[in-house]
């Protein structure tokens, strides 16, 4: 029943298919709401359903990462990361508060130098922790931290 995805009236009508459980059908009519969209971290789909009488509503909510699937949300993350701190550098320039913007900068420049050789390594500390070979995942962690800064 929930491997698969559905849409609200698929469920209700599961729900009615098995009336003879109740004696009576479960039948709720009302409007679903769908709505698609994507921000920094992937894309969403959210259906929502309230009944008639306002008695039931029910929200869902699907988030997808980089290639479809959540496994991706690591790469996703480094460059979230990186926008997020060209914001706060942009911040930074507007109060005239360069000190920390040359900070920001570096820090900016380090994450785009690296990100591949982290994602590299954090797809082979995901494979250390896999193996239970948490002696190689904490110098993977160790050298992670390292080139994030």
């Amino acid at each position: 029943m929930f491997g698969k995805r559905r849409n609200f009236n698929d469920l209700f009508n599961m729900f009615n298919d098995m009336d003879s459980m109740f004696n009576q059908p479960f039948f709720v009519k009302g409007k679903t709401n769908v709505e698609d969209g994507n921000d920094e971290n992937g894309d969403w789909h959210k259906e929502s359903f309230v009944s008639d009488d306002g008695m039931f509503s029910v929200t869902s909510i699907v988030r997808t990462y980089g290639n479809g699937s959540p496994l991706n949300h690591k790469t996703k993350k480094s460059s979230t990361q990186i926008e997020s701190l060209k914001k706060e550098l942009e911040r930074c320039v507007e109060e005239q508060n360069y000190e920390k913007a040359a900070e920001l900068r570096d820090q900016i420049k380090k994450l785009e130098v690296n990100q591949d050789k982290v994602a590299e390594l954090e797809k082979n500390l995901n494979k250390a922790i896999q193996e239970q070979d948490f002696e190689t995942a904490i110098k993977l962690r160790d050298q992670i931290k390292e080139l994030k800064g």
